[in-house]
């Protein structure tokens, strides 16, 4: 077995080759050569029997690994992670490494339910231990993918080189298909990420509770307490670093897409051009003229100022703006008080569909209205309401819209 101590002293002396080392990793392996060429880089002083032997020093503590059958290297994976950890370069994860300790997450609730109702303390701290490692597993893939979808911005725009911007931006939108895709799925409100979450922090509400009331299992209270705190935070902090990923990774898609809706028409004009002929392609884009002498000639200076005059009025028919509508005060619409929305609702003796019912009972408000209505109505203390299993489709003033709606409990009592 290698000294631990042997082997951080030799990254402590050797880091910076360590980091061009992890940088090599990202486009594939390296060759002994290469590695004393960086010592020797890095450490001008040294002879080149010198170099050779700290280089084979990075062998004998396996902080580099040769490859089967190959006279190639590689850094060893352990310390590779470390590094790109220090460093900040880490590899974008999958969904489904999330997704896989997050069912683990409900099976061990599971197993603490069995061993709560058994009154075995022992089993119960072990599972609780092991639930915490698989909270803080999920809170680091959470920061990691952060990081790496940063740092894959970050040299999508720095890229100076004559690449296409589909070419540059390739790993840009890799990264919103396989990560961000199908992590929005997974943490839908009716997704495994949400369900999970709920179903554990209501168990372990429960044994707390049972602990309350029973007295049993009470040094255990702690645990689970922080335990349920973990495991929110593991719920927020993974919303928001999802959120940020997806602030970084839209502005690059959008811009994408507009790039190539612009080269897909600059195609269509120019294969056009060499169909029909410069003249008879551009000439219905071409502004109408006021007179066929301004068309071949431009001599004073008030033909000049009425020329530019008539083109910044200029305006395609195809892209005529509609006339401004002045808006009259008293014609302007009344946007309901929350209390009294929250009366009307109240009254209602049964609410199959919250979002419908809004819908109907005020029909003049704009989507940003009612989605807010919607949204305090279903935080309202003052009605009894739960989420549908099944999903509806909306339409609001032409946008489609679709929810697990919030609907009046089994109770049928609002």
């Amino acid at each position: 077995m290698i000294a631990p101590r042997k082997i951080i002293r030799c990254l402590d002396e050797h880091w910076t080759v360590i980091e061009q080392l992890v940088e090599r990793s990202a486009s594939g392996n390296f060759s002994f050569q290469d590695v004393q060429h960086l010592i020797l880089r890095y450490n001008q002083g040294m002879s080149s029997e010198q170099v050779f032997r700290e280089a084979q020093r990075l062998l004998q503590l396996e902080i580099l690994i040769p490859l089967a059958k190959s006279s190639q290297l590689e850094l060893n994976r352990s310390v590779l992670e470390f590094a790109q950890q220090l460093m900040q370069e880490q590899q974008l994860g999958l969904a489904t490494d999330i997704e896989s300790r997050i069912l683990e997450l409900k099976r061990l609730s599971e197993r603490m339910r069995e061993a709560a109702q058994s009154r075995d303390s022992s089993e119960l701290r072990r599972f609780a231990r092991v639930m915490d490692e698989r909270i803080r597993e999920v809170l680091k893939h959470f920061g990691q993918n952060e990081s790496a979808i940063l740092s894959l911005v970050e040299r999508a725009k720095a890229d100076e080189g004559k690449l296409s911007l589909a070419r540059r931006y390739a790993a840009v939108m890799d990264a919103f298909d396989d990560y961000i895709d199908p992590v929005l799925a997974l943490v839908d409100i009716n997704g495994p990420f949400q369900l999970t979450v709920s179903a554990v922090e209501t168990m372990l509400s429960d044994l707390l509770q049972m602990i309350e009331v029973t007295g049993t299992l009470n040094t255990e209270k702690e645990t689970l307490i922080q335990l349920r705190t973990r495991l929110i935070e593991m719920n927020q902090v993974g919303r928001e670093s999802l959120s940020r990923c997806a602030d970084l990774l839209m502005p690059l898609r959008d811009e994408l897409r507009r790039n190539t809706l612009l080269s897909r028409n600059a195609s269509f004009l120019l294969g056009q051009m060499r169909k029909k002929g410069i003249d008879l392609t551009l000439e219905p884009l071409v502004p109408a003229i006021s007179s066929d002498s301004q068309r071949f000639s431009l001599g004073s200076a008030n033909q000049i100022t009425s020329y530019m005059a008539e083109l910044c009025q200029y305006e395609h028919d195809a892209y005529q703006l509609p006339e401004e509508i002045l808006s009259n005060h008293s014609m302007l619409m009344q946007v309901p008080e929350l209390k009294d929305v929250v009366h009307k609702a109240k009254a209602l003796k049964k609410l199959p569909d919250l979002s419908r019912w809004l819908a109907d009972s005020y029909p003049e408000l704009p989507v940003d209205e009612l989605l807010f209505l919607y949204q305090e109505l279903s935080r309202s203390d003052e009605l009894t309401l739960e989420h549908s299993e099944h999903n509806t489709e909306l339409t609001l003033n032409g946008y489609k819209l679709t929810l697990h709606p919030f609907q009046s409990s089994e109770a049928g009592t609002l």
